[in-house]
């Protein structure tokens, strides 16, 4: 019997190292994509989908723009994404700020490679502060995973221009900070994620960043100083791939003198397809609601 179960173990284990076409992982990824909000969102806000200059957006309680806009990058490794995950997060913090939401749908990799995303992202902002929406409107920028990384390249490039008001607040979830996975080659949680992620990444790094190096800070923001930041969130999980990376931005941002809240949470947090539950992240709900409407009070 013990023969057995060890010939299963190690047969389990050669399965879970046998390498996945890659386009078969992001043809899964594409088809989890969530463009437009999910029924349980959709039937508790006012919806609208706007497209500023070129790049499309996706509004939740447009109406409530004066006490605040939350804007949200979504994750899916720059080759996918919004998933439901994005969007009931944005839904349950604007709801806590009784304020407007807005889903910026960046386009992603292989048909668009980069800067396409970060200009999508910039063309949205430039449009609104031409418009006159964020005069005297405070504002945050937010992320998860990829749209975590894209938040910090934004937030830097901002504070290098007078066009567009800097966020009041910027908050970033398992953000994917460096592109070429330098630092993922030390993470405590090499032998517990999933064998294939790092392919996939890898993968979905060189489809994105096409001709650009994946050390350009404009991909992986850890590459550039992380100093004059908004007040800001960052969040991991114990066992995400970026665990170290955004370990080693926390320890710039502090030595930078950030106004950084940090929060460490069991099991996995980035690249959440569908809503994570338990107290761990409720914790870490409350505490990015706290910085949001510290940040997001006018004056």
């Amino acid at each position: 019997m013990g023969r057995i179960r060890d010939a299963v173990v190690t047969g389990a284990r050669a399965v879970r190292r046998l390498p996945i076409p890659s386009t078969l992982t992001h043809q899964a990824l594409r088809e989890a994509r969530s463009p437009q909000p999910p029924g349980h969102v959709q039937k508790a806000h006012a919806v609208e989908t706007e497209m500023l200059g070129r790049t499309r957006t996706v509004w939740l309680d447009p109406h409530r723009a004066d006490n605040g806009i939350i804007v949200h990058l979504h994750g899916g490794a720059y080759v996918s994404g919004p998933f439901s995950s994005d969007w009931s997060w944005l839904s349950r913090q604007i709801d806590a700020r009784d304020c407007a939401g807005l889903m910026i749908d960046y386009r992603n990799a292989p048909d668009h490679q980069h800067p396409v995303g970060r200009d999508d992202v910039e063309a949205a902002l430039g449009a609104l502060a031409a418009d006159g929406r964020l005069e005297g409107r405070r504002w945050a920028l937010t992320g998860q995973h990829s749209g975590g990384g894209l938040a910090f390249v934004v937030a830097r490039r901002l504070r290098e221009q007078d066009r567009v008001p800097a966020p009041d607040a910027l908050i970033a979830m398992s953000p994917w900070l460096d592109l070429a996975l330098s630092n993922a080659t030390i993470t405590e949680t090499d032998q517990v994620d999933p064998v294939h992620e790092r392919r996939l990444l890898r993968d979905a790094a060189r489809r994105y960043a096409g001709r650009t190096p994946v050390d350009d800070p404009d991909l992986s923001p850890l590459a550039a100083p992380l100093e004059g930041l908004p007040p800001l969130h960052l969040s991991v999980g114990l066992r995400d791939l970026f665990l170290s990376e955004v370990r080693v931005a926390r320890l710039q941002l502090e030595e930078n003198g950030a106004d950084l809240r940090y929060r460490e949470l069991n099991g996995r947090l980035g690249l959440q397809l569908l809503p994570r539950r338990g107290e761990d992240i409720e914790r870490l709900h409350r505490e990015q609601a706290d910085l949001l409407a510290r940040a997001l009070v006018r004056d």
